[in-house]
C-alpha cells in the first residue's frame, strides 16, 4: 500500500500543483487583463444613418414589451435574434422572425449550488475569503512542493515525475 500512495502521490503532485497555482491565477484574472491582448485598429467606414438600427431595436423592444435597452443584441445563424437583458443574459428573449414564435427565458441561481460554486470559484465574494482560498493554495503549492522534494528519487520514482509533468502539459495542451 506504501507503495501505491508513493506512486500515485507523485503523480498527483504536479496535478495538484498545477490547479493551485491556475486557481491563484484566475482569483486574480483582473491584474491579467483577464489574460487576453487586446489590439484596436480604427478605419473608416462609411457613414450611416443610426436610425435604421434604432427601428430595429424599438420594433422589438416593443414586441416583448420592455422599454429599457437590452445588454447584448444576437443574431444567429438560423435568423432569430436574441435580447439579452442583465449580466449574462438574466432574461433572454428569443425571437424567430420567420415563425412568428418568441421564447423568454429567466436565469435565477439554483441555491445552494449557486452559493457553493461562487466561494469555490472564490467569485463575487469577501475579500478575506478571497485571500483564504490564496493561502490555501499555497499552503498546497508548498505541502506537494516539500512532499517532492523528501522522496528519495530512484529512477522509477523520476520517470513517474516527469510522467506526470508530460500527462499535465499533454492535459493543458488538448484543453
Amino acid at each position: 500500500m506504501r507503495r501505491i500512495h508513493r506512486i500515485c502521490g507523485l503523480l498527483l503532485a504536479v496535478v495538484v500543483i498545477f490547479y493551485a497555482l491556475t486557481g491563484l491565477l484566475l482569483n486574480h484574472r483582473g491584474l491579467f487583463n483577464y489574460f487576453l491582448l487586446r489590439e484596436k485598429v480604427v478605419s473608416q467606414v462609411p457613414v450611416s444613418d443610426p436610425a435604421i438600427l434604432r427601428t430595429f431595436i424599438d420594433t422589438y423592444k416593443k414586441q416583448i414589451q420592455r422599454s429599457d435597452d437590452p445588454t447584448v443584441i444576437r443574431i444567429r445563424k438560423d435568423k432569430t435574434i436574441e435580447f439579452l437583458y442583465g449580466s449574462h443574459g438574466t432574461t433572454t428573449y428569443i425571437i424567430d422572425p420567420q415563425r412568428g414564435t418568441m421564447e423568454k427565458i429567466d436565469k435565477s441561481p439554483q441555491q445552494p449550488w449557486f452559493w457553493l460554486n461562487r466561494l469555490h470559484k472564490a467569485f463575487k465574494t469577501s475579500n478575506a475569503w478571497l485571500w483564504m482560498a490564496d493561502a490555501s493554495a499555497l499552503a498546497i503549492i508548498l505541502v506537494s512542493i516539500s512532499g517532492l522534494l523528501m522522496v528519495r528519487y530512484r529512477s522509477r520514482e523520476i520517470l513517474l515525475v516527469t510522467a506526470g509533468g508530460l500527462l499535465l502539459v499533454l492535459a493543458a495542451l488538448c484543453a
